[in-house]
């Protein structure tokens, strides 16, 4: 479980990290060349409100006009008549995209305000204009915002002039300015036109206020009427109907894209190329004012860590599952995002990052998981790899087999054998969870296999908390023994020398034999084992150390062919299931000194003789001078039984 919370850990830093970066990059962009249009287009088109209707100034209004086809060319007392018939009508507010910054002539602008002054209830549109600052060297240094308003008469017959600036980035244009910075802070169009509907002073805003576009559809969504129908139908007197408690924007609103000057890119723009004007967005801007559907996007801190949240939960759920259990869950929360993201867009008007949660973070988060664990997998391969003692490439043991393919008597090899067991394994196990006893067991290895692949063993099998580690006897089998004694000091100091973590108090048990190395197993289910009198064996000295109070023990045939290390004989024993006596050594220095281990020798001459008292007497006279000497301990119950085993033989090792 810790190893899970560790990968957790990485895979989340890791995760934040790099979407960080990814959501700092332009890459960002792509919630705007992407993800809104995502949005748009699985949400749909949706209906305006009714109270807003643009009259079209296009081409084929011109032609059946009989007037120039630029707009800003059109006799204003055309505007004039509009505006009259519009009042006549019942229009609330009326606004004209369209500059009147240029004088006419003098009659006709007359005229227009003229009817202006007696609508009192239109807005006529500014223009800002943004010059840049050179230096000596062309660069730019900023910009100055120059704002062009109407004609003088015209500005003073209107109820208010007011821009309309739509902030425009290589994706098109989502937003606007409700209060512009560069016309000194004051009301937008749509914001003036909506608040004239109202009767109320327009809102106050700061400078560079904006405001998203909530667009209800394509070209042509809001209603939308030609300019000479829109005259045809005032001069018929029919309509109220179509313009009675309307806010009507007047503007250049052209199909035709190569007579559009002021067509802006959306999500909406067809496949065919066709964008949208800009009074169909002031149209759209004062609908968004009026059914309070403004676009919110979260953007900024509050995006990133939205993000950041998301792609953490991924990463968690990743780093915990099972990798297909972590597809089809990762699979789900993203459906259950993309619907919530959703309808937040559609219901509440709010725009979340959709590109990053919903393919951005999912993709990184399963990729970097994916490879991570494959890291650890092949790490954990490697080390075991290299603990065993075998090639890359190899399976278990070819590297010993691989050894013994040129030996003349085939899989038969003599090999000091080492068998280990750990005391109460079962008991520390029971009261932990098969995670946290694996954990144990791995921590427990990962010291363990080092120490006899450091002194030329191989850990040939292990079973549970039993490994079996043997040393192929070459040329000099002296140099056989000698390495895997000091392996078996080396272990027996590691695990029972003091607190150590990850070590655990293991009993030790070598010998020297033959041993066979045959596969085991019936048909595809096989496996190459050690087998032989040397394995078993090696198991029951290891098993004599419990009722010996040893920790290692080590047979006269290994001990036969090592100097200098000191050890003392503790009896020559039956073990259970064999029929020939076996002499067996310690190696605790506790019980090797030389005064100790002469009066021991002399108390087992003594029990081997069947004098049961004096034996008695000798073993107490150790354990008064060594209480922990284990063997001591042994010999004295049995001292005290009514029989002394025959011959002096000691039954043990039992499994």
């Amino acid at each position: 479980m810790k190893r899970v919370w560790l990968r957790a850990v990485l895979l989340i830093a890791l995760v934040l990290v790099l979407v960080t970066a990814l959501w700092l990059s332009p890459l960002q962009r792509l919630e705007r060349s992407a993800g809104l249009p995502a949005l748009y287009a699985v949400r749909g088109i949706r209906p305006p409100p009714p109270e807003v209707v643009i009259v079209a100034l296009d081409a084929a209004s011109a032609q059946q006009l009989g007037v120039p086809a630029r707009p800003d060319l059109w006799p204003r007392r055309l505007h004039a008549t509009l505006v009259d018939g519009l009042v006549r009508s019942g229009a609330r507010a009326i606004g004209f995209d369209l500059l009147f910054e240029r004088p006419g002539d003098p009659a006709e602008d007359a005229a227009l305000s003229a009817a202006l002054a007696r609508a009192g209830n239109v807005v006529l549109a500014e223009r800002v204009v943004r010059n840049p600052v050179r230096a000596g060297n062309g660069a730019v240094l900023g910009s100055v915002d120059r704002l062009i308003r109407p004609l003088p008469a015209l500005a003073e017959a209107a109820w208010a002039t007011a821009p309309f600036v739509l902030p425009k980035t290589p994706d098109g244009v989502y937003e606007f300015w409700a209060f512009p910075g560069g016309a000194g802070g004051q009301a937008s169009m749509p914001v003036r036109l909506h608040a004239r509907a109202a009767l109320a002073a327009p809102p106050p805003g700061a400078p560079a206020d904006v405001l998203g576009l909530n667009l209800y559809g394509p070209f042509g969504t809001i209603a939308l009427i030609t300019y000479d129908a829109a005259l045809r139908l005032l001069d018929g007197g029919d309509a109220t109907a179509r313009f009675g408690g309307r806010l009507v924007l007047v503007g250049l609103a052209e199909p035709n894209q190569s007579l559009q000057f002021d067509a802006y890119r959306t999500p909406y723009t067809s496949a065919d190329g066709v964008d949208i004007s800009g009074v169909e967005l002031a149209a759209t801007a004062l609908a968004n004012l009026i059914d309070g559907s403004s676009l919110h996007r979260l953007e900024g801190a509050p995006a990133l860590v939205l993000v950041l949240a998301w792609s953490g939960l991924l990463a968690v759920l990743w780093a915990v599952a099972r990798t297909s259990v972590a597809c089809v869950l990762s699979a789900v929360l993203v459906l259950a995002y993309g619907l919530f993201a959703l309808r937040s867009f559609a219901v509440d008007f709010v725009w979340l990052p959709v590109v990053f949660p919903l393919l951005v973070a999912p993709l990184l988060v399963s990729a970097l998981a994916v490879a991570l664990k494959y890291r650890q997998a092949r790490a954990r391969h490697r080390r075991l790899q290299r603990l065993l003692g075998i090639d890359r490439d190899a399976g278990p043991l070819a590297r010993l087999a691989g050894g013994l393919e040129a030996r003349r008597d085939g899989r038969v090899v003599r090999a000091v054998c080492l068998c280990s067991d750990i005391a109460a394994y079962t008991t520390l196990a029971e009261g932990c969870s098969p995670e946290r006893a694996r954990d144990m067991l791995n921590r427990y290895l990962e010291h363990f296999l080092p120490i006899v692949e450091a002194h030329g063993g191989d850990a040939t099998d292990i079973v549970g908390d039993s490994i079996m580690s043997l040393w192929v006897v070459g040329a000099d089998t002296v140099d056989a023994c000698v390495r895997a004694l000091s392996a078996a000091r080396a272990l027996d100091a590691c695990m029972n020398g003091g607190a150590r973590e990850g070590a655990l108090p293991t009993r030790f048990g070598l010998h020297l034999g033959e041993v066979f190395f045959g596969e085991v197993g019936a048909g595809e289910r096989t496996e190459i084992r050690p087998i032989g009198d040397v394995v078993n064996t090696a198991s029951r000295i290891q098993n004599a150390c419990k009722p010996l109070g040893l920790t290692l023990l080590a047979s006269e045939a290994v001990m036969a062919h090592v100097a200098d290390v000191p050890a003392c004989q503790v009896g020559r024993f039956r073990l259970k299931g064999k029929r020939d006596a076996l002499a067996l050594l310690a190696l605790d220095p506790k019980i090797c000194q030389d005064d100790v281990r002469s009066r021991f020798a002399t108390a087992l001459q003594r029990f081997s003789g069947g004098d049961a008292a004096g034996a008695q007497a000798a073993f107490d006279d150790i354990l008064a001078r060594a209480p922990d000497h284990g063997p001591a301990r042994f010999y004295a119950g049995l001292c005290a039984a009514p029989h002394l085993p025959e011959d002096g033989l000691v039954v043990l090792g039992a499994h």
